[in-house]
Order: structure tokens, then sequence, then C-alpha cells
């Protein structure tokens, strides 16, 4: 992969001269390996099991576009369940580089924001500030001061209020179009000119990632990886566990038709339903196209039924369970580009855990 600019230099400078530093703090962080799982995050090499349930809300009272749009009453509904059942908000970072709290036991909810809407600032920060919440908000930077979009200005005041910013990408590209042989250079090309508008407008450079749309592929998660990101998030549905893929994290969507109290109450007390770390990845398939795969269940606890659907349809005969692994056919949905593979199943004490796995048709344009 071919760095080039200024801010790759100061990049390549930075880690030179922080890689002994580094590598100390690895060496001697308590209860985690150095020597197991390299170059992961720190976060993801404790001795120890955690689940902490993350939401993605785009825009707030803006009625324009329902698909995305979170009512503020409702947001504030949202909130109040969580304050009144003892949830508490971190920013990404805040929790990451807590591991003490991470694995304290406590409920715990991370309330993320993509895209850097202007209804955050007028509609949602006032909610947050009510309840005291905390929240981590996404932004492209191409898109920051444009219409409907947030102006670095209202970014850097955000920061001030106690808001983490992280990077959602410089054009919100769909990646995953770009050829294999290309994807990686063209993406890391993007991720660097993100980091440039961030060092230079608000004088940092965030280290969490969410891939725009969700999608993303394995060359992709080499790129954010290589650039040190603790922590990269998708869009399919699921929860945060010591078993997820640093860089392919799951949230559960919060706007349009998924608003409900009711749904939502499911969301915030759902649990993980832990398969290995490479068959959490996106799929890349074609309509109409034969998907055969199997999943490694982790853990003891879950043995059925396992309920499965489909881009949201009910599809029982889709998967089979058996020694420890799902075992998944069926023919890929055709003009779909995304169509989430979802599983659940309740363990012995009749609680739900979830997790689904995101098919991509890049055949399909948006």
């Amino acid at each position: 992969m071919m760095k080039t600019g200024r801010n790759c230099w100061i990049h390549r400078l930075r880690i030179f001269i922080f890689l002994p530093f580094i590598s100390a703090c690895v060496g001697n962080t308590s209860g985690n390996s150095s020597s197991d799982n390299s170059g992961e995050p720190l976060w993801q090499k404790l001795n120890a099991d955690f689940e902490v349930v993350c939401l993605v809300y785009h825009r707030f009272g803006d009625s324009r576009y329902p698909s995305t749009n979170t009512s503020v009453s409702v947001f504030e509904e949202h909130l109040k369940y969580l304050s009144e059942k003892g949830f508490k908000s971190y920013t990404v970072t805040g929790l990451l580089n807590d591991t003490s709290v991470l694995t304290d036991g406590s409920k715990k909810v991370l309330i993320t924001v993509d895209d850097g809407f202007a209804s955050f600032y007028e509609h949602g920060m006032p909610v947050l500030e009510k309840y005291n919440m905390k929240a981590t908000l996404y932004v492209n930077t191409e898109s920051v001061g444009w219409g409907d979009y947030l102006s670095w200005t209202q970014l850097k005041e955000l920061m001030d209020k106690g808001v983490e910013i992280g990077s959602h990408s410089h054009q919100h590209n769909y990646f995953v179009n770009e050829p294999d042989s290309s994807r990686a250079g063209v993406f890391e090309e993007d991720l660097l000119k993100a980091e440039s508008l961030f060092q230079e407008h608000l004088g940092m450079v965030p280290k969490t990632f969410v891939y725009p749309y969700g999608e993303f592929s394995t060359e992709m998660v080499e790129v954010v990886k290589n650039y040190d990101y603790l922590i990269a998030f998708a869009q399919n549905s699921g929860v945060l566990s010591n078993a997820s893929h640093p860089y392919g994290v799951p949230r559960f969507p919060v706007a349009g038709s998924h608003v409900s109290m009711e749904q939502f109450i499911s969301k915030v007390n759902m649990h993980s339903l832990k398969v290995g770390k490479a068959e959490q990845l996106p799929l890349t398939v074609a309509s109409g196209e034969q998907i055969d795969y199997s999943i490694q269940l982790i853990g003891d606890g879950l043995s059925g039924p396992f309920n499965c659907f489909i881009g949201g349809q009910s599809s029982p005969e889709a998967v089979v369970h058996g020694g420890g692994q799902l075992s998944f056919s069926f023919k890929a949905p055709a003009n779909r580009r995304r169509t989430p593979v979802t599983i659940t199943t309740r363990d012995s004490d009749g609680q739900w855990h979830w997790f689904s796995r995101l098919l991509i048709n890049p055949e399909v344009e948006e």
C-alpha cells in the first residue's frame, strides 16, 4: 500500500518515537498477555468476559428523512429509560481506555451518532445534557460545513462539552466497490485525508472509526489496524463483547422503524451470541448466489433452538445446529445491497442472545 503526503510521514514518525513506550505498556498491563492476539488493542486482550450494548443514531427531530430519523421525544424516552434502569454511558475511548470499568459488571451503553448532521447539535445534544449522558459522534470530514451538516466550529464546541469525535472517513464512499487490488490504497488515502482535516481543525486525530454504510472488507480491516485505531464499528446488529472482532463491532440501529420502546428495551438488555472473530466479517455475494458457511459457537451455555432471519425474514430452514457450530445454506437475496443474517436464541435463564452477519452485494447500487 502506498502512503503519501506530509500527514503520513508525521504518522510514521509518531509510531517510531512511541513504539518502545507502547511495547512497555503492553508488556506491563495487568491481566493481559502481550504474546497473545498480537496487534489487537489492549481492551481485546483482557482475560475477562464483558458485554456492552452499542446504539447508533443519525438524525434527531428531522422528519424529512424518516428512515434515519429519531424524534426528540422518542430519544428522550430512550435516555430516560437508560437513566432509570442504572445504565451508565461512556464515550468510546473513555470506556475502552479504562478496562477496569469495562469489566466491572455494571450496566453500560455506548451511544454513537453517525454522519455529523446539524440536528445532533440542535436537538440531540440538549437531551444528552439533560440526562447527563455521553456520546461519540462519527464525522465524515468532506461534508463538514455543508447544508445539513455540522461546521468545524460546532464540532469544536461539542468537543468542549465532552462529546467524543470519531472518524467516519473523508468521502463516505462505497469502498467495497473498489477492485480488490486497489481497495486498500483508496481507503487508506481517504483515511489519511480525514486524519489531516481533523488535525487541522480540531487539533487531534480520532482513533475510533465507523465504516461508511457499515460496509468493509479484510483489506479495510488491515488499514485501520495498521493505523492504530482502537476499534472500528459496523452497522449490523449485535452486542460488543470480549469475543467481538475489534475492527468489526456491531451496533443496534435506533432510527426509523427501529425506535419503539419495546424494541429499545429489548436491544439494550440483549446479550451477545459469541462466535469466532473471522466469522464476524461480512461476506461479499451476488444476487441469487448459493451461500454455504459455518460459524463456530464460543462457550457452552447456548444449545438452541436457534432462530434465523435473512434480511428480517424468518428462515428456519437456512440454519442447522450441530457439533458446536451453526451451518448455513441459502440463496443470497436478489436486488438487495446489504442483507443481515441474524441468529437469536435464549439461554437457560430465558435471556436473549443475538448475532448478525452482513452480506454485501456490490452489484446493487443505492
